[in-house]
């Protein structure tokens, strides 16, 4: 799925800056290998001799790359650098979350991920988020280590228990965008998903209240079958 938040096409391009920067290290090895299968081979009948490079020639292989792992370096310290800029929210985006990130808490246990939104409702599974707006997920496991992956939105991160992982992105389009397991967490880790819904501010506040009270109406509904000794 093609990038829907700040930040994720600069992964993706440094993905395929290393992807060629490997062909290109693999081709040229492999040029001078042939290069020098050919430049150096004996004739029927005569005596191989050892061959070797001047002290130049070695200079200037050390050199050109020296210079290509530099590139490399610098390259990729500056995509790096805009993929970690925490996006501002648009002016489609939730009102609220204008000043500062909207916050919500990701809990990733065996095998399910739970999300606490700011006004104490929570959902399983699925994440709803505004579009156009600065979320910012503080990801806790638990249990064992967790990896949230939702490749069109941000990067991989990891749940690790005793500590809070952050992730930041801002959907700049409205639909439906699947995760997956991406780290060994138990035998059923590959059942291990989640979906993010990006809905409009409207539909999103929309979502959370309700969310609150059908989740306060089944509490009470349990108090009220305890009460009345009936079994929940």
């Amino acid at each position: 799925m093609a990038p829907q938040s700040p930040g994720t096409d600069q992964i993706d391009t440094l993905l395929w800056i290393g992807f060629v920067a490997c062909a290109i290290v693999v081709l040229a090895v492999n040029a001078g290998l042939i290069y020098a299968l050919w430049r150096y081979r004996g004739s029927r009948g005569e005596q191989a001799r050892p061959t070797g490079a001047g002290r130049r020639a070695q200079l200037r292989a050390g050199g050109l790359l020296g210079l290509f792992a530099a590139a490399l370096f610098v390259v990729s310290v500056l995509y790096t650098g805009e993929a970690r800029k925490t996006p501002a929210t648009g002016e489609a985006g939730l009102a609220s979350a204008r000043s500062e990130p909207l916050r919500i808490l990701a809990t990733g246990q065996q095998w399910l991920w739970r999300y606490d939104y700011p006004n104490s409702a929570f959902s399983y599974y699925r994440l709803v988020v505004p579009v156009d707006t600065t979320v910012e997920l503080d990801l806790v496991s638990t249990d064992v280590i967790h990896t949230w992956d939702v490749p069109a939105l941000a990067g991989k991160r990891d749940a690790v228990p005793g500590k809070t992982g952050r992730v930041v992105f801002r959907a700049e389009e409205e639909g439906v965008y699947e995760g997956q397991s991406a780290t060994l967490s138990g035998q059923a880790y590959a059942a291990m998903r989640t979906a993010v819904e990006v809905v409009s501010p409207t539909e999103y506040e929309e979502f959370v209240a309700r969310q609150k009270d059908d989740i306060q109406a089944a509490q009470d509904r349990v108090v009220e079958q305890i009460e009345s000794g009936e079994t929940p």
